[in-house]
């Protein structure tokens, strides 16, 4: 069998591969990183996942999430109902990031997706190949983006919070929400990238040696050989194409060192009011968790204590981590710092949680003497911090840690 080659995203190795079967992935020989991971599915067996995903998306955006019922009134909270209630708030940053985090990048993605399965569902080159590859290198971008299972875990603990006040119930809208994060998590299982990427344009792999001089596209893999000069663009999804992230080291300082700063007011700022009966008080982020502990819910406090308040730390403290050893070039625990970026990469998106939930009960929670929810400012610096450390895992390459920890060993492509 021919073997095709694939770079390592986390330490710049160069391998050829067998293409593994259904269910099984390709490790990196040196830091362990998935290259690839194939689906169980084919690229037809995608598309009624993705339509799916698309029919529960327009259940989730026209139908009430929750209902709320205290002391006689009623009322039901839709996703768009957050967003309006922390604008009229005067939270517009807050509604902004809701309105782009669980309504437009879910939305573009499904579509996105839809559309390029659609294209190569009779099998085949789609008649216009780099339009079909920029979409899908657009779908993949958005998928970190696209919080709508991070959303799901901000109402569960929305409605444990009410529970103390109010009767809530999960009504059409948010039976959906479980629904379509269950169809995603099939959607990302069946879904072969590779499979897709060879679909739109294949280079068919080669019993000849590795180039001498090679660049890949980090956006969807392809590697390109070179002799005097790389190429500008990817051949296939026209991304540009860098050796490794342009000034990665310098904006990942600056994008912690603005996270680290937005910390202090996030955690000793209130993150929402919540009044009852004419009584209540400000409450900060751990405030909230205390109460979800005093009530009994130890499972919820200890998730939100993870999710807002552990893991932003450990992000914050990782990457300074990495970034101190890089430039120090040092090699100390560097199969470890790589593991680490992979769990801060993939975790970082969680801390929303908090953010979620103040959105979806500042909706809910409208019955002005009776009871009331307003966002506060700690919300705001919260949510900065957590794009912010999102950002800088982005930008971070952690191909450089592997660079300058081993110059006598220069990966290809130099």
């Amino acid at each position: 069998m021919r073997d095709d080659l694939v770079a390592c995203p986390d330490c710049g190795l160069l391998h050829q591969i067998r293409q593994p079967r259904p269910g099984h992935r390709a490790e990196c020989t040196r830091c362990a990183a998935v290259l690839y991971r194939r689906g169980r599915g084919g690229v037809h067996h995608a598309l009624p996942v993705a339509l799916t995903g698309a029919a529960l998306l327009a259940v989730i955006a026209l139908n009430p999430l929750m209902g709320v019922h205290i002391q006689g009134n009623d009322r039901e909270g839709l996703v768009t109902s957050g967003i309006e209630a922390l604008a009229d708030q005067g939270m517009w940053p807050l509604a902004l990031l809701v309105g782009a985090l669980v309504l437009a990048a879910p939305l573009a993605r499904v579509a996105g997706v839809v559309t390029v399965l659609a294209c190569l569902r009779q099998g085949g080159r789609p008649a216009n190949p780099h339009k079909v590859a920029r979409l899908f290198a657009w779908t993949e971008m958005l998928r970190p983006w696209a919080m709508l299972d991070v959303f799901l875990l901000g109402v569960l603990v929305g409605y444990s919070r009410l529970k103390g006040f109010a009767n809530a119930e999960f009504l059409a809208g948010g039976l959906a929400l479980g629904g379509y994060v269950l169809v995603r998590t099939a959607m990302d299982q069946t879904l072969d990238r590779r499979a897709v990427w060879n679909s739109i344009d294949h280079v068919p792999p080669t019993d000849a040696p590795p180039p001498a001089r090679w660049v890949a596209c980090v956006v969807c893999q392809r590697v390109h050989g070179f002799g005097d000069l790389p190429p500008a663009r990817c051949t296939r999804c026209a991304s540009r194409l860098h050796r490794r992230e342009p000034d990665s080291l310098g904006r990942t300082a600056a994008l912690v060192s603005a996270g680290a700063i937005l910390y202090v007011p996030a955690n000793l700022l209130p993150v929402m009011t919540v009044v009852n009966f004419g009584q209540g008080a400000p409450s900060t982020i751990v405030h909230g968790v205390v109460e979800l502990a005093e009530v009994g819910l130890w499972p919820l406090a200890l998730l939100v204590f993870v999710a807002s308040i552990a893991v932003p730390v450990l992000k914050l403290a990782g990457l300074s981590w990495f970034l101190v050893a890089t430039r120090r070039g040092s090699a100390a625990r560097l199969h470890a710092r790589t593991r680490l970026y992979r769990v801060i990469d993939s975790i970082g998106r969680w801390s929303n949680i908090d953010v979620f939930m103040i959105a979806i009960l500042a909706a809910l929670v409208q019955f002005g003497a009776v009871a009331s929810i307003r966002a506060d400012a700690g919300a705001v610096a919260f949510a900065g911090v957590v794009i912010l450390t999102m950002l800088a895992s982005h930008v971070f390459d952690p191909r450089i840690m592997w660079d300058r920890a081993e110059p006598e060993e220069p990966p290809h492509g130099r």
